[in-house]
C-alpha cells in the first residue's frame, strides 16, 4: 500500500528561494519588479541588470565551489587569496545557474548553441551536482523561467518539491491572444533593446519582418506551431491546477496604468506576500510593480488585441486558442 507523504506546511515562513514560471509575454517585468520588492535577487534567461543578480556571500561562495568542484580543489582555490577565490566562484556559480537551467528542462542548445551551455565547466556542474537538490542554490534568489514541462524537469527537483514545499512557485500567464500580438510585436524589435538573444528569435524576425502587414503576421503567428509561445498554455496546465503553485495572470498584476484595476493587483499582491512569506507592505509593494524599463516592454495593456485583430485574425485565433481561453477563463 502507498502512503502519501505530508508535506510540511510553510506557510508563514519567508522562502529562501522561489521559482516564477512566466510564460513568454505575459509580463515578466510585472512578476520581476515585484519579487525585487520583495527583496530577492533575480536569476534567469531576461536581461537583468548586475545589480539585480545573487550576491553571494562568503558561505554561499564556499559551498558553491565545494559542489562544482570538490573539497580539494576548493582549498587550493582558498589559497590562493580571497581575490582569486571571489573569481572562481562567481565562475563556478555561472555554470551551477546554466547546469540548473539545463535540470529545470530549458531547451539551451536550441537558444543559445552547445558552445556557451556545454563548456567543461558547465558539464563538470552539472555532473557533480546531478544529486544535489534545489535548496543547495544561493539563498534569497528568485528564478525566472519561461517556462516548466512537467515531462522534461529532473524528477529529483519535483521529488523534493512535493516533499518540502520548497522552493515556492509561481506561475504567471496572460490571455493568449494579447500575447500573440506583444510576441510579434517583440520579435519585430519594436521594445526599447530589440528582441532578445534566443537564436530562433532571430529566425522568426526575418520571417516577421517579410511579412507586408500586421494581418499576415498575426495570421501567420497563429498558424504555426512552432511560433514561440504557442501551445504554451497546454503545457502549463499542471501548474495552473496544483494546489501548491501560486497562479497570478497578467490582467490582475498589470494595475490601472494597464487597463486593469489597482484592486485586483493590490489583492494579487498581497497573495503573493503570504505565500513567500514575506514582510512588505503590500499598498507600498504595488505601487512600483509597473515599469516601462524593461528591456521587453512595449505597451503592456490589456485587451490590445481587440484593436489589433481583424476579423480573419479574430476567427483564426478562436479556432487555434479556445481551448486555452476556456481553460484559463479568459472570453472567447
Amino acid at each position: 500500500m502507498t502512503v502519501q507523504q505530508q508535506v510540511p506546511d510553510v506557510s508563514g515562513i519567508r522562502a529562501e528561494r522561489v521559482v516564477v514560471v512566466s510564460l513568454m509575454k505575459s509580463g515578466t517585468h510585472l512578476v520581476q519588479e515585484l519579487m525585487l520588492a520583495l527583496g530577492y535577487k533575480i536569476y534567469g534567461q531576461s536581461r537583468i541588470p548586475q545589480e539585480n543578480r545573487p550576491m553571494l556571500g562568503d558561505e554561499t561562495r564556499d559551498r558553491v565551489v565545494r559542489m562544482v568542484h570538490g573539497d580539494q580543489a576548493a582549498d587550493a582555490l582558498r589559497a590562493q587569496g580571497e581575490e582569486a577565490f571571489r573569481a572562481g566562484a562567481d565562475q563556478a556559480w555561472e555554470a551551477l545557474g546554466w547546469a540548473w537551467q539545463q535540470r529545470l528542462g530549458m531547451p539551451l542548445v536550441n537558444r543559445y548553441g552547445a558552445q556557451l551551455t556545454h563548456t567543461e565547466a558547465v558539464d563538470q556542474a552539472l555532473r557533480r551536482t546531478s544529486g544535489t537538490p534545489f535548496s543547495s542554490t544561493p539563498e534569497n534568489t528568485c528564478w525566472i523561467v519561461p517556462e516548466l514541462d512537467i515531462k522534461k524537469v529532473d524528477g529529483k527537483f519535483i521529488e523534493e518539491w512535493t516533499s518540502t514545499g520548497e522552493p515556492r512557485i509561481l506561475f504567471m500567464y496572460r490571455d493568449p491572444r494579447d500575447m500573440v500580438l506583444s510576441m510579434v510585436n517583440f520579435l519585430l524589435g519594436k521594445t526599447a533593446k530589440g528582441f532578445g538573444n534566443f537564436s530562433e528569435f532571430q529566425i522568426f524576425n526575418n520571417i516577421l519582418a517579410a511579412k507586408g502587414s500586421l494581418e499576415e503576421r498575426l495570421l501567420y503567428a497563429l498558424s504555426d506551431p512552432a511560433f514561440p509561445g504557442s501551445g504554451d498554455h497546454e503545457r502549463m496546465l499542471w501548474l495552473l491546477n496544483h494546489p501548491k503553485v501560486c497562479t497570478i495572470s497578467f490582467e490582475e498584476m498589470v494595475g490601472a496604468r494597464g487597463g486593469g484595476s489597482a484592486e485586483a493587483q493590490l489583492d494579487t499582491v498581497r497573495r503573493v506576500i503570504e505565500f513567500v512569506g514575506a514582510d512588505a507592505d503590500p499598498e507600498k509593494t504595488a505601487d512600483g510593480i509597473f515599469s516601462r524599463d524593461s528591456f521587453s516592454f512595449f505597451k503592456g495593456q490589456i485587451g490590445s488585441w481587440r484593436e489589433a485583430f481583424t476579423p480573419r485574425v479574430e476567427q483564426l485565433a478562436h479556432e487555434r486558442l479556445a481551448k486555452a481561453l476556456e481553460l484559463y477563463g479568459y472570453q472567447a
